[in-house]
């Protein structure tokens, strides 16, 4: 079972797309339509298991998608998105089919274009003689 790793990260659904936001790296990361649902799922203590096989039973589903879902996740846990919990998770998942649309590969991907904006301190890193924002000094 997986949650959220809240200490360090914000996530939301904007229309159907998961945005995670790494608050001490400034890194945010988007997933594709499955990787929204398969970790809004996990967020929601359904089992890895559950999931694999409410997937498996959708049209086109590859046989080896139980194995693609297990690198999904530890690229999740790897990237500090999800951390390990204690529980055995739900035993019911369920999936609207219109998150098959765009295949089964459940893509992370990763930005940093805006690493130096989330990482300013708005509030704090105001001087008058330098502006706003001041950014970290990375020595």
């Amino acid at each position: 079972m997986y949650r959220l790793n809240e200490e360090k990260v914000f996530f939301d659904i904007a229309d159907g797309q998961a945005v995670v936001i790494n608050f001490t790296t400034g890194m945010y990361y988007g997933t594709d339509a499955l990787g929204s649902a398969v970790l809004e799922q996990l967020i929601g203590g359904v089992s890895e298991t559950a999931i694999a096989e409410a997937v498996s039973k959708a049209a086109g589903c590859p046989s080896d998608f139980a194995a693609k879902l297990d690198a999904f996740i530890k690229k999740l846990v790897e990237k500090e998105i999800l951390t390990a919990a204690d529980g055995e998770g739900s035993n019911s998942a369920a999936f609207d089919d219109a998150v098959f649309a765009e295949g089964f590969e459940l893509s992370v991907d990763e930005f940093s274009e805006v690493q130096d904006l989330l990482l300013a301190d708005p509030v704090h890193d105001v001087d008058v003689s330098e502006g706003w924002p001041i950014l970290k000094d990375e020595n």
